[in-house]
């Protein structure tokens, strides 16, 4: 094996001054394939970087580990399967769907104790079966955790979080230090806001927790003023800005579109509107509006009226007078 295939050499491992490596990941190595403890452990270097890490990518994934997608992929679902990893939705380019994936974070446990450590070496693999692995525990005590109320509230509050974007840790230190009432409050006021732009990203509502002067109330208050002056400005016509002349010329040629372009265009050149105007008016009813608007686009002038030149014979005089 040449230098090249065999890759690069250290000259020792440094010990952190303290323990990274999750304790329930010692009891899970015997049954933990090759693609999946890659997997998990490119996750938990990705979750212990500074600030928090972002989602991993199914490329993300190859790069740190070095396996095919295939083996990625399977790697990825028994770490699921197992409960290490978790996977979220995220829309792409066009409306593409794709997913993400980051540790599985327990929630509402401040500090793993050693009974748990035991209570997962006794873990017992239910289905070996290599896409369908399973794991049970043999004591009732997780149970119990499960069907805990508070517990679960607190996982699905976690979700919410992270859907938004924001980061597992810090979702997780905002259900450990901040009551979970004015956290649901803010998550339920934070779609709108987005959609008003008082919130451009999940920063707004992870300092809208944090900052206790941030009144929930008033801050509801406030983004239903703006929503309600914002549905007041998208219903108000647009018609009654136009000049009156210009209106009245619009009616005419029996307008009833919107008028958006005709003051784009008016802004622009004002003279060559009003003459397309005063041209439409003298076609044929039912082809008025259509011609004026193709005439407005081409950025032309409209066409001169042909008017036959008269001649007239005065007594007296030996000439032609043309009017």
């Amino acid at each position: 094996m040449s230098d090249n295939d065999f890759g690069p050499t250290i000259s020792g491992i440094t010990l952190p001054e303290t323990v990274v490596l999750p304790p329930e990941m010692m009891p899970l190595l015997p049954w933990m394939g090759l693609a999946e403890l890659k997997v998990t452990l490119a996750a938990i270097a990705c979750m212990m970087q500074v600030g928090g890490a972002e989602p991993i990518t199914l490329s993300e994934f190859e790069t740190l580990t070095g396996l095919s997608r295939p083996s990625v992929l399977e790697g990825i679902e028994r770490a699921m399967q197992r409960g290490i990893l978790t996977r979220y939705e995220v829309s792409g380019y066009q409306g593409h769907k794709s997913y993400v994936y980051e540790l599985r974070v327990s929630i509402g446990k401040e500090i793993l104790p050693t009974a748990l450590k035991a209570k997962l070496s006794q873990a017992v693999v239910v289905n070996t079966d290599r896409l369908t692995t399973s794991l049970s525990l043999a004591t009732g005590d997780n149970e119990n955790d499960e069907n805990d109320a508070e517990i679960q509230q607190k996982k699905a509050i976690f979700e919410r979080l992270r859907k938004f974007g924001v980061y597992a840790k810090t979702a997780r230190k905002l259900l450990q230090e901040h009551d979970i009432e004015r956290i649901e409050r803010f998550l339920a006021l934070y779609p709108l806001a987005q959609r008003l732009g008082r919130a451009e990203g999940p920063g707004w509502l992870v300092k809208a927790i944090i900052d206790t002067s941030w009144d929930p109330d008033i801050e509801q208050a406030d983004l239903e003023t703006r929503l309600a002056r914002q549905q007041e400005q998208e219903q108000e016509p647009v018609l009654p800005a136009l000049p009156k002349r210009v209106v009245s010329q619009l009616q005419e040629i029996g307008w009833v579109g919107d008028t958006r372009e005709l003051l784009d265009a008016l802004r622009k050149d004002k003279r060559r509107v009003n003459a397309w105007l005063k041209w439409a008016v003298s076609q044929p009813p039912e082809h008025r509006v259509a011609r004026f608007l193709s005439g407005l686009r081409s950025g032309l002038l409209p066409p001169k009226s042909k008017s036959n030149t008269e001649r007239r014979y005065l007594e007296g005089y030996a000439e032609f007078i043309e009017h």
